[in-house]
C-alpha cells in the first residue's frame, strides 16, 4: 500500500528479486527457532557485544522453551545455528572473539518490535491526515511542481504509519477469532461467557474501524484537490504522482471497509454457533433427564385406583391415565370484540415543477456522460487503428464541436485513466500547442502511443 520511491523502483527493475532471494531465503528470513534466538539476543543485548557462550545460553533457553532441545548433538547444533546467523544477522570480531548485530539484524528485530508494540490511535491518524491536507494546500499555493516535493517529504513519510493502523485492526480481528477457538476447547470453559466476551471485543474493533473511517474522510478532500489539478493540461506532467496518491487513498479506504465486512461475516457465525450450542445443550440435558427417569422411576397401583408414576425423591407423582378430561376456558375482553376506527388515508402531494426540473437536470447529465464516453471511444478507436493519437489537436477538435471546456477536460481525464501503462505509452512535450480559434487556450503536446 505505501508508495514506493523511484530509487527502490529502479533498483527492483535491475535485479530479479525472486531469483536472487531463492537460494538465500532461509538466511534472509529465518525459521522459527533461528528467528526467536535472534529476537532473544536483541532483547538481552541490543547494540552491546556478546560472546559465543552467551549466544549458546540463549540458544539452549529458546530451544528448551520450544521443547526441541536435545534432538541432536548440541555442539554441532549450536555451531550450525551461529554460522547461519552470521550470514545476515550477526558479525563476529575474530580477534576479540565477540559478536554484535549487523544492520539487517537490527532492522529485523526493530520491525518485529514496532509491529507488536504499535497500538490503535484514531486521533493520531486524523491529525496526520489533517497535516497532509494543510501541507498540500500550502505547497500548491507556491506552485504546482511543489506537489512532487510534498509527496516525497510528507506523503511517503507517513503512508506506512497510516496503513499500519488498518493492519492493527485486522490483526485484532484475527486474534479475537484465534482466542475464541482456543477458549471453547478448554474443558472447563463457560461457553456463553466466552462468546459474550468475544462478541463485545468484535463490537469494539468495529467501533474503532468507524472511528478510523472518520479520520480517513480527509482523503476525499485530498482527492478533490488532486483531481481538480487534472483539469489543467499544464499539470499532466505530475500525472504519475497524482495517480500514486489517489490509488493509495482508494486502497486504504477499501482495506478499512474489508475489516468491517470481515467482522460482519464473523458475528453471524458466532450467533449460529450459540444457537447450535444451546440446541445441543438442551438435547444433552433432555437425554440425561430421560435416562435418569427411566433408571429411577417406578409405578404403583392401589385397589380401585389408576396407576401412578412414581418419580425419584423430590418429584410429585402423576397419574398415567386421567379418568376425565378437564375443560379449558379462554377469557376474552370486550375490547377484543370492538371494531377499530379506520385509519385515514395518507395524502401525498407531488411538486410537478420540481420533478420536471430534476428530470431536465438528469437528462443533461446523462447527455454529457454519453458525449464524454463517445469521445473516449473515438480516441481509443483511432489509437487502435492508427497506433497513435496526437491528443492536443483532438482536444481542440472536441472543444470546437461541443463548445464545452468541461466535456473536453473530463474526456482527457477519462482517456488518461483508461490508457493502461501495459498497452499504451503517454508522452508529453512541454512545447505549447496553440489554436488560432482559441487564443486564450494553450496546451502541451501530448501523444498517446499503442505499445506493440
Amino acid at each position: 500500500m505505501p508508495i514506493p520511491n523511484m530509487t527502490t523502483s529502479n533498483a527492483m527493475k535491475e535485479i530479479d528479486l525472486y531469483s536472487e532471494a531463492k537460494p538465500r531465503y532461509y538466511q534472509l528470513i529465518p525459521n522459527k527457532e533461528d528467528g526467536l534466538i535472534i529476537l532473544a539476543l536483541f532483547q538481552t543485548y541490543e547494540k552491546q557485544e556478546f560472546t559465543e557462550e552467551q549466544i549458546i545460553q540463549i540458544i539452549n533457553k529458546v530451544l528448551s522453551d520450544l521443547g526441541s532441545s536435545g534432538q541432536r548433538e548440541e555442539s554441532n547444533r549450536n555451531n550450525n545455528i551461529i554460522l547461519r546467523l552470521q550470514e545476515f544477522f550477526l558479525w563476529r570480531d575474530r580477534k576479540r572473539k565477540v559478536y554484535g548485530f549487523k544492520n539487517y539484524g537490527e532492522e529485523f528485530c526493530l520491525k518485529v518490535f514496532k509491529r507488536l508494540s504499535e497500538s490503535y490511535h484514531p486521533a493520531k491518524i486524523e491529525r496526520l491526515f489533517k497535516h497532509l491536507l494543510d501541507t498540500l494546500q500550502t505547497s500548491l499555493e507556491k506552485s504546482p511542481p511543489e506537489l512532487l516535493i510534498w509527496i516525497d517529504d510528507h506523503f511517503n513519510q507517513r503512508s506506512n504509519e497510516l496503513a499500519l493502523q488498518i493492519e492493527i485492526l485486522d490483526q485484532q480481528v484475527s486474534e479475537s477469532v484465534d482466542d475464541f477457538r482456543f477458549q471453547i476447547k478448554q474443558p472447563q470453559a463457560n461457553i456463553l461467557q466466552v462468546i459474550d466476551t468475544i462478541s463485545a471485543g468484535l463490537d469494539q474493533i468495529k467501533q474503532h474501524a468507524h472511528e478510523l473511517a472518520s479520520g480517513f474522510q480527509i482523503t476525499y478532500d485530498i482527492d478533490d484537490i488532486l483531481q481538480e489539478m487534472l483539469k489543467d493540461a499544464a499539470n499532466f506532467e505530475f500525472l504519475d504522482g497524482i495517480n500514486h496518491v489517489l490509488n493509495y487513498n482508494q486502497n486504504v479506504r477499501n482495506h478499512l471497509d474489508q475489516v468491517s465486512v470481515r467482522i460482519d461475516k464473523i458475528k453471524p457465525r458466532i450467533r449460529e454457533f450459540i444457537f447450535e450450542f444451546n440446541q445441543r445443550e438442551l438435547d444433552r440435558k433432555t437425554d440425561k433427564f430421560l435416562h435418569y427417569l427411566l433408571d429411577n422411576a417406578s409405578y404403583i397401583r392401589q385397589e380401585n385406583q389408576s396407576k401412578r408414576l412414581v418419580f425419584p425423591e423430590g418429584m410429585i407423582p402423576v397419574l398415567i391415565r386421567s379418568p376425565e378430561s378437564v375443560p379449558r376456558f379462554y377469557i376474552l375482553t370486550e375490547k377484543e370484540f370492538a371494531r377499530k376506527a379506520p385509519l385515514p388515508p395518507t395524502v401525498r402531494s407531488v411538486d410537478v415543477e420540481q420533478t420536471k426540473s430534476m428530470v431536465v437536470k438528469n437528462l443533461e447529465k446523462l447527455e454529457i456522460k454519453k458525449k464524454i464516453q463517445g469521445w473516449v471511444q473515438k480516441a481509443i478507436n483511432q489509437i487502435q487503428k492508427e497506433g497513435v493519437l496526437e491528443f492536443s489537436p483532438f482536444f481542440i477538435h472536441m472543444l470546437a464541436h461541443d463548445d464545452d471546456l468541461n466535456i473536453a477536460v473530463k474526456t482527457a481525464q477519462r482517456l488518461v485513466k483508461q490508457c493502461d501503462a501495459k498497452q499504451y505509452e503517454i508522452t508529453v512535450d512541454q512545447n505549447e500547442y496553440h489554436d488560432p480559434h482559441h487564443p486564450n487556450l494553450s496546451l502541451w503536446n501530448m501523444t498517446i502511443l499503442k505499445k506493440t
